[in-house]
């Protein structure tokens, strides 16, 4: 059941996208996902009978997924939309590792061990549901290990969610994955480093199989389970890491990093790959309160706390700061993430 809504959902959304181009094409300048919504719902009952077979929600998402991505494009395409530049909706693909499909929140429930779906009956869940809220919609998919997924939004009060209204500065780095202006520091866990040579050799046994065929197919099972299980490990970690700190603070401050820039040092690539900067920043984003942003060239590293200056020699093996004017010694991440603090207060009172 669940593969057919995935293949229906896929479906609707590239005749959406064909039926756009088309009339694009054709000079119709106001047409829309909701006139093609609307054209779709039209002609389904005779033309694509078995898309009753699921929910409706797969279909429907389809358009609301269809929009989002024209709608990101245009506004990135005008400047409206901030960050990486974004491109023009593509085909989805049967092949592709991970399905999905939309349900809205009149079609299922969770309680406890328990997934209510309509069209379906009960499905079992390997855990429960973490939050106690309005359930606004849930997206089921299937990833590259076999398994099926559900992500469910949950709308939450305020309240219990944030114990105080500190600010904090966040200093994010290879040796010490994140470091707070208050001295909390969490680990780098390097989860994909240590198992190189495994990688490796799943990859080469993956190479020598005969494309198809039923060795080749396992292999590739096998190689994806591997990529699939560093990734939750890194994913839960990272969940568990941002979700502590917006609980903490009201105000969180963290530099805009050039991480696409940073990746061509190939010596340290794989290492800012594996610490998955972008990924923080992006869970801060929507979990905190309040997110400031401290321009990329700001000297967090090099400017001295006491007397504003900036040591210029400072490289990137040293681990200590120590101030060239003042003598002022300290933790180099510490003192970063106590700048980055103090920059933020400083954006947010002129703001």
């Amino acid at each position: 059941y669940f593969r057919q809504a995935c293949g229906i959902s896929r479906f609707v959304f590239n005749w959406g996208l064909a039926r756009w181009k088309e009339q694009k094409t054709n000079g119709v300048v106001s047409y829309g996902p909701m006139a093609l919504k609307k054209e779709f719902n039209a002609i389904k009952g005779s033309m694509f009978p078995w898309v009753y077979d699921v929910t409706k929600s797969a279909t429907e998402g389809a358009f609301r997924n269809l929009a989002t991505a024209l709608n990101n494009y245009y506004d990135s395409k005008n400047g409206k939309r901030e960050g990486k530049t974004i491109g023009f909706p593509n085909f989805k693909s049967k092949k592709s590792k991970r399905q999905s499909f939309y349900i809205a929140n009149d079609r299922f429930s969770c309680i406890d061990h328990t997934f209510m779906f309509s069209k379906l009956g009960d499905v079992n869940m390997a855990e429960v549901l973490r939050f106690d809220g309005r359930i606004l919609n849930g997206t089921i998919s299937n990833e590259s290990d076999g398994n099926w997924y559900i992500s469910v939004s949950v709308e939450l009060s305020d309240q219990g969610l944030i114990n105080n209204s500190d600010t904090v500065g966040i200093d994010l780095g290879i040796k010490k994955l994140a470091t707070l202006s208050d001295g909390v520091q969490y680990e780098n866990q390097v989860l994909l480093r240590p198992y190189l040579k495994k990688l490796k050799y799943l990859n080469r046994k993956l190479s020598r199989c005969k494309q198809d065929s039923h060795r080749w197919h396992k292999a590739r099972r096998i190689l994806s389970c591997f990529y699939a299980r560093i990734a939750r490990r890194r994913r839960d970690y990272m969940h568990k890491m941002t979700t502590s700190i917006a609980r903490r603070y009201s105000t969180i401050v963290i530099e805009n990093l050039n991480v696409a820039g940073m990746l061509k040092n190939h010596c340290l690539a794989l290492s800012i790959s594996n610490a998955a900067f972008g990924e923080i920043g992006r869970q801060l984003e929507y979990k905190a309160y309040r997110l400031i942003r401290v321009d990329r060239f700001f000297p967090s590293s090099r400017l001295c706390e006491v007397c504003g200056t900036v040591n210029e020699r400072l490289t990137l093996a040293e681990r200590i700061f120590v101030c060239p004017s003042c003598g002022h010694t300290e933790d180099r991440d510490w003192h970063a993430s106590k700048n980055i603090r103090d920059q933020g207060l400083r954006l947010m009172a002129t703001a």
